[in-house]
């Protein structure tokens, strides 16, 4: 349980004989509401909690639950829609298929044997979705069909990053749990690194598990030599593409997008809120050139709707660089 985390849980847990039949949790992307739910449904589902009512990791429950085949747990989730029977793809076959960024109607639909058959074990059963916010309207549809009757013992756990984006029928049949970020002492604890450099890398990724991952698949490490190259004088398509293509995606424009806010916070203030370690020495930016700049901040974030689409990447990255080009050839 991540320690900004342990005041919610407590006070869930402690209503374990009469927890809500369906409870959203929702909160800022990035600070472990599937890891909170996914503890919340084992000390739900263990038979020998401890006396703080965390899952022993023992029993027969917890047992299955780590290696993902308890009887009484269903879990919806986009990874899931996108295999055949819950099974794993070869690498080679994923890269052929067209992901998709949603859960379908079928995936709600094979709900329909669980919420029948009666729990393996004493005890509730319960349906997790772990992207409530990802179900399409068909999706939604059949999951409301199943919220609005279900059998006593079946509890429905869902997590959203964005509630606005869940039926207002759906919401009004969950009770709501929004989990906040952790303040600044916990999430410099968490990271064990230096707190200047948590500060700067925060500023960046917003939570610090969104900060973990990104040090965990080693993106952190290119994004200043990106943003260097992104900065260097009449730089080069070809050279800036080449580099941004070896980020994932979601970060590349993420960094990208930020790195356009602050030019022009700079701009205005003097002053960035994002790149905080990366330096830069430009001139001072006439009303053209400004205004180019406020374009391609409005492209980059538009262009966030449409990053986990499928898309030849190659394409969507240069298609939103060549707007910079002119702008760096002013600048510097």
């Amino acid at each position: 349980m991540l320690p900004w985390h342990n005041n919610s849980f407590n006070q869930l847990i402690s209503k374990k004989k009469i927890f809500p039949q369906s409870l959203l949790i929702y909160g800022p992307q990035g600070i472990g509401k599937v890891d909170f739910a996914q503890t919340l449904i084992q000390a739900l589902l263990c038979a020998t909690p401890l006396s703080d009512h965390q899952p022993c990791g023992k029993c027969q429950s917890c047992y299955w639950l780590m290696q993902k085949q308890h009887p009484d747990l269903i879990t919806l989730s986009i990874e899931n829609n996108n295999t055949q029977d819950g099974e794993e793809k070869p690498l080679e076959d994923k890269n052929k298929e067209k992901k998709t960024h949603y859960i379908n109607i079928d995936a709600v639909r094979e709900l329909g044997s669980f919420l029948t058959v009666g729990a393996q074990r004493q005890g509730y059963k319960i349906v997790f979705i772990e992207q409530a916010d990802a179900l399409n309207i068909n999706a939604a549809n059949a999951l409301l069909k199943a919220l609005e009757e279900p059998p006593t013992n079946i509890l429905f756990i869902l997590v959203a990053n964005d509630i606005k984006k869940i039926l207002p029928t759906i919401l009004s049949r969950c009770q709501k749990l929004r989990l906040n970020q952790p303040n600044a002492q916990d999430a410099f604890n968490y990271l064990d690194i230096p707190q200047h450099q948590a500060d700067y890398l925060l500023s960046v990724y917003g939570t610090p598990l969104s900060l973990k991952r990104a040090i965990d698949q080693g993106a952190e490490e290119l994004r200043k030599p990106y943003l260097t190259l992104l900065n260097k004088n009449q730089v080069q398509l070809l050279e800036l593409s080449a580099l941004a293509q070896k980020i994932p995606l979601e970060y590349w424009l993420d960094w990208t997008h930020k790195w356009s806010v602050d030019l022009i916070a700079h701009h205005f203030t003097q002053q960035k809120w994002f790149h905080k370690d990366t330096e830069f020495s430009a001139k001072p930016m006439n009303d053209y050139i400004l205004f180019d700049l406020l374009h391609w901040e409005h492209q980059l974030k538009n262009a966030k709707r449409y990053q986990f689409h499928p898309l030849v990447a190659k394409l969507f990255i240069e298609d939103l660089l060549i707007p910079w080009l002119p702008i760096n050839r002013y600048l510097y």
